[in-house]
């Protein structure tokens, strides 16, 4: 059984959101539409629904196939994606708090580390979703060379999603929702495709914890970029020069972003029946038996006030803010 093959029952069609079936090196439609398989990666990217949404989405795929972020520099084996993915933290957790049986999407997974990380379970199933062919290419090398048979990539779009309602267990979607033209119409999105019971996971850039970013990017543009060593990653010595250019540009030079603050996006679960359960960095407190070394991702953790969150964002300045400003929460669909 190919791939492609293996993830037909999880894949619907874009444009009907109907069944596909694979004859050859496509996949039709009831209709007979049919959509290409190219380089092991099903071809089911379709126009977003508005001319707004569509816009931005061109403007961003153009930017990504630039752009492929992150990439692959210096991780040539498993072992090497396993060592990189543990020592972030957040990759350990997660891989941690997901079942080895489970079904996991990650969609806007860009050249998929994290994608291809989590399918080091071989009992686990993968399917990494993205706009950029440059990226997904990378990521289905590796995949390929490797032979991870439960991990499959797909070209699609967030709003015109090829995934079936109600088919993931866990769906990853970190660091893509703010690049979107309306990032919680994407978040029901996503939403509509996990399993009741399931987890969603959810990275956005912060209001307060971006400040500091914001203001980099404005001395940046003032000088010519001359002063690129104020921002911390590009400091650092354990990543090589075109890792860093790669996070530069996607930092500093992405044509469309937003930002959202905790609230904003407990709010986001509140209105849709997702039940908050952890925050990466926490918001509200620790789990039972938790450190800041290991993190519970799928433990109930305290929610927290508003003014804790308030003060715990302005923290994040100084912390995350060094890094992008990205936080994490995870939600479970009731």
């Amino acid at each position: 059984m190919t791939n492609q093959q293996s993830i037909l029952p999880f894949l619907a069609c874009p444009e009907t959101g109907g069944p596909l079936v694979q004859e050859g090196n496509e996949l039709k439609n009831e209709y007979g539409t049919a959509y290409k398989i190219e380089g092991g990666i099903p071809r089911l990217l379709t126009p977003s629904k508005t001319e707004e949404e569509e816009k931005v989405r061109q403007k961003m795929q153009a930017f990504y196939e630039t752009v492929t972020f992150p990439g692959y520099d210096g991780i040539d084996s498993p072992s090497v994606l396993m060592d990189k993915a543990k020592k972030s933290g957040f990759g350990r957790w997660l891989d941690e708090a997901i079942s080895p049986m489970a079904t996991v999407m990650e969609v806007g997974c860009g050249t998929g580390q994290m994608t291809n990380f989590l399918g080091l379970v071989s009992t686990r199933k993968l399917i990494g979703v993205d706009q950029s062919i440059p990226s997904l290419t990378l990521g289905e090398k590796f995949r390929s060379q490797f032979e991870l048979k439960n991990v499959s990539f797909v070209q699609g779009n967030i709003f015109a999603l090829p995934v079936k309602p109600n088919s993931v267990d866990v769906l990853i979607c970190s660091g893509v929702l703010h690049h979107t033209p309306d990032p919680y119409g994407g978040y029901k999105e996503l939403l509509k495709r996990v399993k009741p019971g399931g987890y969603i996971v959810i990275g956005l850039y912060n209001t307060y914890a971006r400040i500091p970013l914001g203001m980099r990017k404005c001395v940046f543009r003032c000088t010519g970029n001359v002063f690129r060593k104020l921002d911390a990653h590009m400091r650092r010595k354990d990543v090589d020069q075109s890792k860093k250019e790669i996070w530069f540009a996607d930092q500093y030079r992405n044509p469309h972003e937003s930002w959202h603050s905790v609230d904003e996006t407990l709010k986001w679960f509140d209105d849709t029946g997702v039940e908050f359960v952890s925050g990466v960095p926490d918001i509200g407190g620790m789990a039972k038996s938790e450190t800041p070394q290991v993190q519970k991702l799928f433990a109930a953790h305290p929610r927290g006030t508003p003014a804790q969150h308030i003060a715990k964002q302005l923290g994040w300045m100084f912390t995350i803010g060094r890094e992008g400003g990205l936080f994490v929460l995870t939600g479970r669909k009731k």
